[in-house]
């Protein structure tokens, strides 16, 4: 077990975010074990014959079950794309560069074969994860958010729990902590280093279903399916330049589904300078909270 000590000036440093990286990682191990939900089970079914190519290298460094090597811990490669990871990588001049860059290729060719057809789905249950962590902070604060975790995590402030292969005590010191959530792994993983911030990843729960069809969606059938993509994407706020190359939509096309959002009180658009960022208002995130839980039951 390891405990998270949090000093009063952490409460507010709790932050949740998404690291792509490592959920590439955690897919690795959910290639090979199977019983763990509908949405993963059948991922699992047509990545397998796509992986057995690219994913050997892969395969070799990261074990079935268990501990995983902390491969790619900084912060800033975890933001990269990638193939830019890559790029990065080609002009390292570090001992066992030549692994490194085979690893990385290997990477690159994994992520256009399994993961890349599954990402929008993946991506869906991710944000939808996000949205219902910003609602249970907006409602309940972060006492709300940290309690709710999952059953690997136990909150008694000023203590976060976790159930982790790391064993002692942590004092976050002011520094706060990143949480990020994954569709892949089973368990929480734990990087107390090479980050900003320590960060724990850790498994959305309950688990995610079969991805649900439009029509099973209530927010896509109450705004249809493109405007509740840009709702629940601006639960972490975003400018139109940004919404639109996330959703892979036009600037016009982002622009014009945040006034519809924004005319009917969801959604609220700051400027700052030449910068333009929009959010959601608290109306935005009570309606998000409620999709996100239907969507769980």
């Amino acid at each position: 077990m390891l405990r998270l000590l949090f000093d009063p000036a952490d409460r507010g440093q709790v932050v949740f975010g998404l690291a792509w990286h490592a959920e590439t990682i955690g897919s690795l191990q959910a290639l090979r074990q199977p019983g763990r939900g509908p949405f993963l089970d059948r991922w699992r079914q047509t990545a397998r014959p796509r992986a057995r190519g690219p994913a050997g290298p892969l395969l070799e460094a990261v074990p079935a079950d268990g501990y995983v090597p902390d491969l790619f811990t900084p912060e800033v490669y975890s933001a990269y794309p990638t193939d830019r990871l890559v790029a990065e990588l080609r002009k390292a001049r570090e001992p066992h560069g030549t692994e490194l860059l085979a690893f990385g290729a290997a990477l690159v060719a994994y992520q256009i074969a399994c993961i890349s057809p599954a990402m929008p789905t993946i991506g869906a249950m991710l944000r939808a994860e996000l949205a219902h962590r910003a609602f249970l902070t907006f409602t309940g604060g972060v006492d709300a958010a940290l309690a709710t975790l999952g059953p690997d995590f136990s909150w008694t402030p000023p203590v976060l729990t976790v159930r982790s292969p790391v064993d002692g005590e942590v004092r976050l010191g002011g520094r706060g902590l990143r949480l990020v959530p994954s569709v892949f792994w089973t368990r929480p993983g734990v990087s107390l280093t090479g980050y900003r911030r320590p960060t724990v990843t850790y498994p959305i729960h309950p688990a995610p279903a079969s991805p649900p069809e439009p029509r099973d969606d209530p927010l896509s059938a109450l705004i249809g399916a493109t405007r509740a993509e840009v709702f629940r994407a601006l639960v972490a706020g975003r400018g139109t330049t940004q919404l639109a190359r996330d959703l892979r939509i036009s600037a016009a096309t982002a622009s014009e589904h945040v006034s519809a959002l924004r005319e009917a009180g969801l959604a609220a658009t700051r400027r700052t300078g030449r910068t333009v960022r929009h959010s959601l208002t608290p109306l935005g995130m009570q309606l998000l909270g409620v999709t996100a839980a239907a969507r769980k039951h």
